[in-house]
C-alpha cells in the first residue's frame, strides 16, 4: 500500500516520506559522498586552502598560469558534470528494492542538478575562506574573491544550462529503465567516455606522474580524482543494485583484508658500496685536522651545529634560503659548518644544502637562487596525482605493487625539481655519493642527521652518513635497518637514493605513506617525535664538548644555529612558555584545539600537541646547555640571562606572519616564496634574522677575494 493511503500521524507520514525519498535518490550517493568529503577539504583542510590560494597567486616557479588556470576550472566543470550527469542516470533505473516506493519527480529533476552545481559552490566557498587568510589590501585577496564570484557565476550558467537542454536538445528520456541495453546510445556513450577518461588518468599519472601532474596543478588533480570517484562509484551502486548484493561493502572489506599484504611503500634501495662509516668524534678529529691546517692552529675556530625544524616546504624552502644566504655571504660558512639535524621538511632542506656543496662548481653559485629554483617547485601534485589514482587502485589489489607507491612520485618530484635546475642527476644518487672523495670534491662536507619516527617503537630513526653510537639516546640507525646486521657497524652505509633519505625525515600525514623497511618496520615523519631537531644536536654538541674538554682542545667554539619555520611560534628564549607573537595571524597556526566532542577529541589534541611541545622543549634545553658550558659551571644561568641566547651561543633564524599566510603542505604560491626570502634580512619585534646572520659570519674567517 502506498504510503500515501496508510493511516498514520503526521509525523509517521512525514517520516514515510522521507524514508521513500531516501531510497529514491540512494543510486546517487556517490555524488552526494564525495561533495561531502570535499567540503572540509576545501574550506577547512590547510593544505586543500592552500592549492586555492596558489590559483589567486601563482606558483614560486612559474608564476600565475594562464593555461593552469583554465584547466583548473575545466577540471571543476568536469566534475560539475559528471556529479550530475552519473545521479541522473542512476535516477533512470528501475531498481528491484525501489519497486513499490512512491517517487518525486521533483526530486528525481532538481536533486542531480544541484549535486551538478556544488561542487562548483564548494571551491567558490573556498575560495572565500582562502581570501580571507591574506591582508585585504594584498594583490591574491582581490583574485581569490574574483575566483569565487566567478564560482557562482558558473554555478548559475550550469544550472540554466542543464534545466533548459530539453529545449535545445529536442525531448529526452524520461521514462525508467530495468537493464542498461535500454539506455539511449547517447547515454551510454557519455558514460563511456567518462570511463575512458578516468583510464586513461590512471595510466597517464602511472607512467608519468611528475611531470603530467605538474602541468595539471594540485586542484585540477583533485577534481579529477573526484569526477572519477563518482563515475566508478557510481558503476559499483549500479553493480549491487541490479544484483541486489552489497557490491560496495564487499569490496571496503577486500580492500581491509588486502592491507595485510598489499603494504607497497617499500624503502628505495639503490645498490651498495664500499664505505667506512665513521662516528662523531673520529668525524669531529678529522673537522679539526683539517680546519687547523686551512686556517691556522693558534686561532678559535668556531664549528656550527644547525637544527632545523620541520614543516613541509616552508620548513625545507626557508632551511636551504637561510643555510644558501650564509655560503654567499662568506664561503668559509661550509666548512665550519659540522652538521645539520633535520626533521621533515627541514631535512629536504639539509639535504638540498649539501647537494649544492657537493657541487664542483661552487665558487661561482649563488646557493640562495639555487635553493629557490630547486625548492619552489610545486611538489604536491604528483603526490596527490599517485595518491588518487594508482597508489588508491593500489588498496584493492592483493600484493604490492612498489611502482604505485605516492612517496616514489613525492621522491621523483624533487628528483626532476634538481635535474631541471642543476642539470645533474644528484637527487637520485646515492646518499653516500654525497661524502666519496673525488678529485673535484670538498675536503669536508657537512654531515646529515636526517630524524624520523618509528611506527613500531615510537623512538628516533636517524639517517646519516655517520655512525650512530650510544651518545644518541634510544635512536635506532637507519643503516642498520636498511642493510644486513651482521655486516660490520662502521661498513654498514644508508644505500639509498638522496630523494629517499630525505623523504625518511619527511613521511608527511596522510600525503606521504609510512615508509617500510626491509624487515618489515616502518617509518614516519620525524615530527612525531619531536619536530625541531634540537634533541639530536644537543647529543652531538654535548659529546664534542666533553671531548674537547677530555683533550684539552681550547680552540674550538660550539655554536648551535636554530632555525623555525612556523610564524605563530611565541620565543624560545625564556624558560617559561610565552603568549602568541604580536601583529597578523594570517599563517594557521600548527597547535590543534577544539570544542566539539572535547571528552573524546582532549586525548587526541594532546597528542597532536605534543610533538610541537617537545620540539619546544628540546630547544631550551640546548640553550640552557649551551649558557652551562660557556659559563664554565655546572648549573644553568637563572632565567635573567635568557638575552643572552640571542647572540653568541645559540642563533636563532625564525619566520613571522605576514600580509601573505605561509603554507605547511608541498607547494609553494610565488607570494609566500618571496615574503621567505625577504626576511632572510628582516629585523624587527619578532624576528632578527638580519643580526642572526651578522653574528654567524662575524666568528668567520673573512672570505678570499674571488681571483
Amino acid at each position: 500500500m502506498p504510503n500515501d493511503n496508510k493511516p498514520g500521524t503526521v509525523i509517521q507520514r512525514t517520516w514515510w516520506r522521507i524514508r521513500d525519498l531516501y531510497h529514491e535518490l540512494k543510486p546517487c550517493r556517490f555524488s552526494v559522498i564525495v561533495a561531502l568529503i570535499a567540503w572540509p577539504v576545501f574550506v577547512s583542510v590547510a593544505q586543500g586552502t592552500e592549492i586555492l590560494r596558489s590559483v589567486g597567486e601563482g606558483t614560486a616557479i612559474g608564476g600565475w598560469e594562464l593555461l593552469r588556470i583554465f584547466v583548473f576550472f575545466s577540471a571543476l566543470m568536469l566534475w560539475a558534470i559528471t556529479s550530475w550527469y552519473a545521479a541522473r542516470v542512476l535516477l533512470y533505473f528501475d531498481f528491484p528494492a525501489q519497486r513499490g516506493v512512491a517517487r518525486s519527480k521533483f526530486a528525481e529533476t532538481h536533486v542531480p542538478r544541484i549535486l551538478g552545481i556544488m561542487p562548483i559552490l564548494i571551491v567558490g566557498w573556498g575560495f572565500v575562506v582562502a581570501a580571507r587568510s591574506y591582508d585585504p589590501t594584498a594583490t591574491a585577496h582581490r583574485w581569490l574573491l574574483g575566483f569565487a564570484v566567478l564560482c557562482i557565476v558558473l554555478a548559475i550558467v550550469f544550472y540554466l544550462l542543464v534545466a533548459l537542454r530539453r529545449r535545445f536538445l529536442g525531448a529526452m528520456r524520461t521514462q525508467q529503465v530495468r537493464h542498461a541495453s535500454q539506455l539511449e546510445p547517447g547515454t551510454i556513450i557519455g558514460l563511456g567516455v567518462m570511463a575512458l577518461v578516468a583510464i586513461a588518468l590512471f595510466i597517464a599519472f602511472t607512467v608519468a606522474s611528475v611531470s603530467i601532474a605538474q602541468r595539471l596543478g594540485a586542484g585540477s588533480i583533485l577534481f579529477l580524482a573526484a569526477a572519477s570517484w563518482v563515475v566508478f562509484g557510481g558503476f559499483f551502486v549500479f553493480l549491487g543494485s541490479r544484483w541486489q548484493f552489497p557490491v560496495i561493502t564487499v569490496v571496503v572489506l577486500l580492500a581491509l583484508l588486502f592491507s595485510l599484504w598489499n603494504d607497497n611503500h617499500l624503502i628505495r634501495l639503490v645498490p651498495r658500496q664500499e664505505v667506512k662509516r665513521a662516528d662523531v668524534l673520529a668525524s669531529f678529529q678529522k673537522w679539526y685536522d683539517l680546519i687547523e691546517k686551512n686556517y691556522g692552529a693558534d686561532k678559535m675556530h668556531p664549528l656550527y651545529i644547525v637544527a632545523t625544524e620541520g614543516g613541509g616546504i616552508r620548513a625545507a624552502y626557508w632551511t636551504a634560503i637561510v643555510l644558501g644566504a650564509l655560503q654567499d655571504a662568506n664561503p668559509n660558512f661550509a666548512p665550519h659548518l659540522f652538521a645539520i639535524s633535520g626533521v621533515s621538511g627541514g631535512s629536504l632542506g639539509a639535504a638540498a644544502f649539501d647537494a649544492l656543496l657537493a657541487e664542483p662548481t661552487t665558487a661561482s653559485l649563488k646557493f640562495k637562487d639555487k635553493a629557490h629554483a630547486i625548492l619552489g617547485q610545486d611538489f604536491l601534485s604528483p603526490a596527490l596525482a599517485s595518491m588518487f589514482y594508482p597508489d588508491l587502485v593500489q588498496r584493492f589489489i592483493p600484493f604490492p605493487i612498489p611502482y604505485f607507491d605516492r612517496g616514489r612520485s613525492l621522491e621523483m618530484g624533487w628528483e626532476k625539481a634538481w635535474r631541471d635546475t642543476m642539470g645533474n642527476d644528484r637527487f637520485a644518487q646515492s646518499f653516500v655519493d654525497l661524502w666519496k672523495p673525488n678529485p673535484d670534491s670538498r675536503e669536508w662536507m657537512p654531515a646529515l642527521f636526517l630524524n624520523g619516527t618509528s611506527v613500531e617503537k615510537g623512538n628516533r630513526i636517524i639517517t646519516s652518513n655517520l655512525r650512530l653510537t650510544n651518545i644518541f639516546l634510544d635512536a635506532d640507525d637507519a643503516a642498520d635497518k636498511l642493510s644486513n646486521r651482521r655486516l660490520d657497524a662502521t661498513k654498514n652505509a644508508c644505500h639509498i637514493p638522496l630523494s629517499t633519505a630525505a623523504h625518511m625525515s619527511a613521511r608527511f600525514t596522510f600525503v606521504s605513506p609510512a615508509g617500510r623497511f626491509p624487515d618489515g618496520s616502518h617509518i614516519v615523519d620525524g615530527g612525531y617525535f619531536e619536530n625541531s631537531g634540537a634533541t639530536t644536536a644537543y647529543e652531538i654538541a654535548t659529546r664534542i664538548k666533553d671531548w674537547c674538554a677530555f683533550k684539552k682542545i681550547t680552540n674550538v667554539d660550539v655554536k648551535v644555529i636554530m632555525i623555525s619555520n612556523d610564524p605563530r611560534k611565541p620565543p624560545i628564549g625564556p624558560a617559561k612558555p610565552q603568549p602568541e607573537l604580536p601583529g597578523p595571524k594570517h599563517t594557521k597556526s600548527l597547535l590543534v584545539q577544539g570544542q566539539f566532542m572535547g571528552e573524546l577529541t582532549a586525548p587526541l589534541y594532546a597528542l597532536l600537541n605534543t610533538r610541537n611541545a617537545r620540539g619546544t622543549y628540546a630547544q631550551k634545553a640546548i640553550g640552557r646547555e649551551q649558557r652551562r658550558f660557556k659559563a664554565g659551571v655546572v648549573e644553568a644561568p637563572p632565567d635573567s640571562e635568557a638575552a643572552e641566547l640571542k647572540t653568541r651561543d645559540i642563533v636563532y633564524f625564525k619566520l613571522r606572519d605576514t600580509k601573505v599566510p605561509l603554507p605547511l603542505g608541498w607547494m609553494l604560491s610565488a607570494a609566500a616564496a618571496r615574503t621567505i626570502r625577504e626576511q632572510i634580512n628582516q629585523d624587527d619585534e619578532v624576528v632578527q634574522n638580519q643580526s642572526a646572520a651578522k653574528e654567524v659570519l662575524a666568528n668567520l674567517p673573512p672570505a678570499r677575494p674571488s681571483p
